[in-house]
């Protein structure tokens, strides 16, 4: 692309971000400034859309950048501004420098970055498969109902409250609980999950209830654990004219409320190092192809443990978000490598 086509595109994807409807040729011409003429904007145009950067939504000349025109703008042609000042005040305030409940600081994190941003902000809840089972109990609330308690190397305890079909004395339970601690603990719980599995599937005829149903008990608990992510700000989207009153709206909604294809995707990002963008298409899911995902991961002791960022349209002022997500996340991993 040449550099006059890359000043157009740029220029025009600016506007579009700022004012939200298409632009036109005379308006271009306007606030480019370069000394060319709207047939010649509007000849440049024509060869942008040929080459799939824009798209002309109705039958207006006016055009829009595609999802390929934002990929290009924020690789090549996007100038991100450092984290305000202010911004990392607030930051720091709400999540930074301190040892807060890990629960509490992962919902102000989400929190603030959905005010900040004024889109859905999310955050991969940190992965405990490389933690190590210190044990596991399990106590019968009530009659068909287990409570389920897990502890692990770094002092985590998860409870899970489960439903079973079958109700469970006291005895019971803590005979399942003897066995699950001599035959998992000190594992690994990505281990824990692949050896219950496993077991469940030979051990079906020759072990009794008990035993089987208080290993299905812990996998689900743990393979749970595997999906949580937290969302907040979803109805900062009924105020976007992109996403408002659409069936694509419906369709993300229950996207956040299912969650696991959402929770995939973030993991793809946590293979990286850096802030990484899922523009439109990009993402392989549908309920996000008209919008944009912006995420960074998060590291607790020098080891990536979750993802975070924003959910929002393609058309959102990417040079503000970027520094946003990636400060929220250097940030986040810092407070919870205190607690």
């Amino acid at each position: 692309m040449d550099e006059r086509a890359r000043h157009l595109l740029k220029s025009l994807i600016e506007q579009h971000i700022a004012k939200g409807v298409p632009v036109g040729s005379r308006q271009l011409v306007r606030d480019a400034g370069l000394n060319i003429s709207p047939a010649t904007v509007r000849n440049v145009m024509a060869d942008l859309e040929d080459e799939g950067y824009l798209i002309s939504p109705h039958t207006s000349a006016g055009r829009i950048p595609t999802h390929v025109g934002y990929r290009f703008f924020v690789d090549a042609l996007l100038r991100v501004v450092p984290l305000s000042a202010e911004s990392h005040r607030l930051l720091v305030h709400r999540i930074g420098f301190r040892a807060p409940d890990t629960e509490q600081v992962l919902h102000a994190a989400t929190g603030i970055l959905s005010e900040l941003t004024r889109m859905a902000g999310f955050v991969r809840v940190p992965r405990r498969a490389t933690r190590i089972l210190r044990h596991v109990d399990f106590i019968a609330l009530h009659e068909r109902e287990v409570l389920a308690i897990f502890v692990t190397d770094k002092g985590d305890v998860e409870n899970r409250l489960i439903r079973t079909e079958h109700p469970f004395g006291a005895a019971e339970l803590a005979q399942a609980a003897n066995f699950f601690n001599a035959t998992y603990g000190g594992r690994p719980l990505q281990d824990v999950i692949h050896n219950l599995q496993r077991d469940l599937q030979q051990s079906r005829h020759e072990m009794d209830r008990i035993l089987r149903s208080a290993m299905a008990l812990g996998m689900e608990m743990l393979e749970e654990d595997q999906q949580r992510m937290l969302i907040e700000g979803e109805f900062q989207w009924l105020d976007m004219p992109e996403l408002a009153g659409s069936e694509r709206l419906r369709e993300l909604l229950a996207a956040v409320r299912q969650k696991r294809d959402l929770v995939h995707l973030l993991d793809e990002s946590m293979r990286g190092s850096e802030v990484r963008l899922f523009i439109g298409e990009e993402s392989g899911y549908a309920p996000l192809s008209d919008c944009s995902v912006v995420s960074a991961p998060y590291s607790v002791d020098g080891e990536v443990v979750g993802v975070l960022g924003v959910i929002g349209p393609m058309r959102m002022p990417y040079q503000q978000i970027i520094p946003l997500v990636d400060g929220t996340a250097q940030l986040l991993g810092r407070a919870l490598s205190q607690s």
